[in-house]
């Protein structure tokens, strides 16, 4: 992979990826990398794109995060750091607001340390109470799967759903590590060690595309409908992608690889 400065480029509506590492460490020369990932459902068309004929909603039904390693391999990947879990929850955090009106005036006070709750229900008008309740809420369970990239450059973690039909939320714990990584010229006395390379790949056969709407039907020179709703969606989803630099396979093939997300591991501070 090339190497370059940290940039994180991703194809925001459906995915998300942040990199860090610890700083590394004196003696042993190793660090924590962290990699935080997320999939979502994303709603794409003549909004968000000026001129495409169609609106359609985006997910993953499969990704990969590759793990890349610099181009001199200066860091190396203890095997036995890599993190090996199987199944994960996911989960995303939601608000919701509870409101509810009460008759006279409400008045809050502190007697002995403790709340008291003192109502005047003669009073005119009345009081609404609005509460808001943060929760984890259960996303399902992802199963993932590590494989090392055969020519030794890094590691790739295979994720898809356990249950559902689609990625939704976060792949894993971000503030556990994946792996370690140990600058074998850790005595440098000059510059700063390279830092690894993260990808979120996956296939064209991996795109969950539902409810794709045709708006300007004037772009079309007859055929089929349906076929022109697909290809409509597969130029747009290459536009977006090689808008952020990033490569893009002929996605009229099933086996085509679209690369969604890259960024570069940053030290943390």
């Amino acid at each position: 992979m090339t190497d370059r400065p940290n940039n994180p480029r991703a194809f925001a509506e459906v995915v998300s990826i942040d990199v860090w590492r610890t700083p590394y460490a004196n003696g042993t020369g190793e660090a924590d990398l962290h990699i935080d990932v997320g999939f979502f459902e994303g709603r794409l068309g003549a909004d968000a794109l000026a001129g495409s004929p169609v609106r359609f909603r985006l997910s993953l039904k499969r990704a990969e995060i590759h793990v890349f390693r610099d181009q001199a391999n200066i860091i190396e990947i203890p095997a036995s750091s890599v993190a090996r879990e199987a199944l994960v929850a996911s989960k995303a955090k939601t608000t919701t607001t509870q409101s509810r009106s009460i008759k006279g005036a409400v008045k809050a006070a502190l007697a002995n340390g403790k709340p008291r709750l003192d109502l005047d229900l003669d009073a005119k008008g009345g009081t609404e109470i609005t509460k808001r309740i943060e929760k984890d809420e259960d996303l399902g369970e992802m199963r993932i799967a590590h494989r090392k990239i055969p020519d030794g450059r890094g590691y790739v973690f295979t994720i898809q759903p356990a249950t559902a039909r689609k990625l939704d939320g976060s792949a894993w714990d971000p503030a556990v590590p994946r792996m370690k990584l140990r600058d074998t010229k850790a005595g440098r006395k000059r510059g700063d060690p390279p830092e690894v390379t993260v990808q979120i790949h996956c296939r064209r056969e991996d795109l969950h595309i539902e409810d794709p709407t045709i708006v300007d039907a004037t772009v079309w020179n007859g055929g089929l409908l349906s076929r022109n709703k697909q290809i409509a969606v597969e130029q747009y989803i290459k536009k977006e992608v090689l808008a952020m630099g990033l490569p893009c396979g002929d996605l009229s093939d099933s086996f085509a690889t679209v690369i969604l997300a890259d960024a570069v591991s940053v030290e943390e501070r």
